[in-house]
């Protein structure tokens, strides 16, 4: 009971002294959700370098430390045209949420604040994306600009995903393991 009354008196001002940021997080990948393959059975193109958008919240501790909790909503579409087929070719979407949670440093700059981030990302996928990788890294780079209270902070971020969880669609669709994109933030 003492024990947890002199934690909680130690880091009160710590908790409470900080700052929270909500928002929106969204953007554009570089990169495609699947791999592109040739197999006897058929044909798969990727078509998923469509976008990303939901919200985020970030927590700024001291000394320039952080962290960033996402929820990004990405469809993954794709294309699939069986082997022996003229023409016949089936076009599908896969709803897909990651949930990146990065650690961030801010560079204590007076105008803008460059920054770097790292950590964890994970992923839901909906119906037949249930093969998908669920897990990954991120990491990435930006700089925040403070306009009033509306903060604007453009990024470029990797994420390399673990390998797919299940068999993939047609057994030549597979998810891309390496995924670039911009994206932009803007808190308040």
């Amino acid at each position: 009971m003492i024990r947890n009354t002199v934690l909680f008196a130690l880091f009160t001002p710590v908790l409470f002294g900080q700052s929270f940021d909500f928002g929106v997080k969204g953007g554009v990948p570089f990169t495609g959700g699947f791999q592109s393959t040739v197999s006897s059975f058929g044909s798969a193109f990727t078509n998923s370098k469509e976008y990303a958008i939901g919200p985020m919240v970030e927590l700024w501790l001291p000394f320039g430390l952080g962290v960033e909790a996402d929820a990004l909503y990405r469809p993954l579409s794709y294309s699939f045209e069986r082997s022996g087929t003229s023409g016949t070719r089936m076009n599908n979407s896969i709803g897909s949420w990651e949930f990146p949670v990065l650690g961030k440093y801010r560079f204590a700059l007076p105008l803008v604040k460059p920054y770097i981030d790292a950590g964890p990302s994970f992923r839901a996928n909906g119906g037949a994306g249930a093969f998908l990788a669920h897990a990954g890294f991120a990491f990435g780079g930006g700089v925040e600009v403070g306009l009033l209270k509306l903060h604007v902070s453009p990024e470029l971020r990797f994420t390399h995903w673990g390998p797919d969880a299940g068999v993939p669609l047609f057994g030549t669709l597979h998810s891309g393991q390496n995924q670039a994109e911009f994206l932009i933030g803007l808190t308040f």
